[in-house]
């Protein structure tokens, strides 16, 4: 009878006497359960993305709306929006905040909205700024000068005792399933200060 060499590991047949088949099995039932596991992780793993940003994003929109309104509450004889859209847009910095179309002289509150000049929805991943009472007569975006007033300053009137800012920020996810479901959720903040005369 013929011995084989100690480093050989062929069989009768030789072929290589590797792992057993078990061990096969095993590992190719962990690589199919891998890839059946692998989509559901990146989809958590998305969705816990995509809530992070949305808390940021509303801490972010809340605090730039808290910005405006102390600011318009300490110059209420200012007849112009432009100095507060531009506290509010260096706090909510990025994030594309922009002046509520309908943010214009004679608008209504957005605690309580009634008539033309109200807060509108902004397109996705844009935020509109809008301030009560507004002193602007135009767009401020399409020309500077339409953020002054013409007529009295915003503490011209005794009736209205406060000032509010509200900001509409339209929240779009990163996770495609999310985007594509949801098409944006609207992050709104709104702060209302007491103005003293």
């Amino acid at each position: 009878m013929r011995r084989r060499p100690a480093g050989d590991r062929s069989g009768a047949a030789g072929q290589a006497v590797g792992l057993p088949a078990a061990s096969r099995c095993e590992r190719g039932q962990g690589m199919i359960e891998f890839v059946l596991i692998l989509p559901i992780v990146l989809l958590t793993l998305g969705f816990a993305i995509d809530v992070g940003r949305f808390v940021y994003t509303y801490t972010a929109i809340s605090g730039a709306a808290r910005e405006g309104a102390r600011m318009l509450s300490t110059a209420e004889q200012l007849a112009s929006d432009c100095e507060t859209i531009g506290i509010i847009e260096s706090v909510g910095k990025g994030f594309p905040l922009t002046m509520d179309p309908n943010s214009l002289a004679g608008n209504t509150d957005p605690n309580a909205p009634s008539g033309a000049l109200q807060p509108s929805a902004p397109p996705l991943g844009v935020g509109y700024i809008y301030i009560w009472p507004a002193v602007a007569t135009g767009v401020p975006q399409e020309d500077p000068i339409n953020c002054d007033g013409v007529g009295l300053p915003r503490g011209g009137s005794q009736t209205i005792r406060h000032v509010t800012v509200q900001i509409e920020y339209n929240f779009v996810p990163l996770t495609p399933f999310a985007a594509q479901l949801s098409g944006g959720f609207l992050v709104k903040a709104t702060s209302v200060v007491q103005v003293e005369y």
